[in-house]
């Protein structure tokens, strides 16, 4: 009867190992850069899912020394407090359209939409479209040490990014590169 016991043991552990895993998996962030090149002869669609945890660590084995290369100028120091209220104020304003552009080739837009800054750029050869989560910004420079050049910054807003796209670049040769929240 032992035996049977611990054969179910066993059972229950891997089966709650798995139960975590998968949650686990569910629950962080991921990032999904979707390629696709129009080509008639040989049409190429790459999607490459990336957990941002994964990210995340390997920005920790930059070696500090480079870090330190990287001094953030005093001028900017000084401001930082005028940068956070901006910031923030940004992020309290009311939606509207910040900067309208139009030049013959090419129109850039960008407006603030709820917590997101979304930026249109529409060119000759190119269509981009950018969708930066403010309150993102704002915890990645109220967490920032103002000294030195911090890489992870970057994944502390796009973890604050909601579902969706982030980055979508169309060329007018048929090449689309999508960066998704998912």
């Amino acid at each position: 009867m032992n035996g049977q016991r611990g054969m179910s043991t066993v059972g229950a552990v891997l089966l709650a190992a798995t139960a975590g895993l998968l949650t686990a998996t569910l629950m962080m962030d991921w990032m999904v850069v979707d390629i696709r090149v129009e080509e008639e002869e040989s049409p190429i669609h790459i999607k490459v899912p990336f957990p941002l945890v994964v990210a995340d660590i390997a920005a920790g084995f930059i070696p500090d020394e480079v870090l330190d290369e990287a001094r953030v100028p005093a001028e900017a120091r000084a401001q930082k407090e005028l940068v956070l209220a901006t910031v923030r104020s940004l992020l309290e304003s009311p939606d509207a359209q910040l900067v309208k552009v139009r030049t013959d080739d090419a129109n850039v837009d960008i407006s603030k939409d709820g917590d997101t800054l979304r930026i249109a750029v529409d060119a000759d050869d190119a269509v981009v479209r950018c969708n930066v989560p403010i309150d993102g910004i704002v915890k990645a420079l109220e967490d920032w040490d103002w000294e030195t050049v911090d890489p992870q910054m970057i994944f502390d807003i796009l973890h604050a990014a909601d579902n969706g796209e982030l980055v979508t670049v169309t060329t007018d040769d048929g090449v689309r590169v999508a960066v998704k929240m998912w």
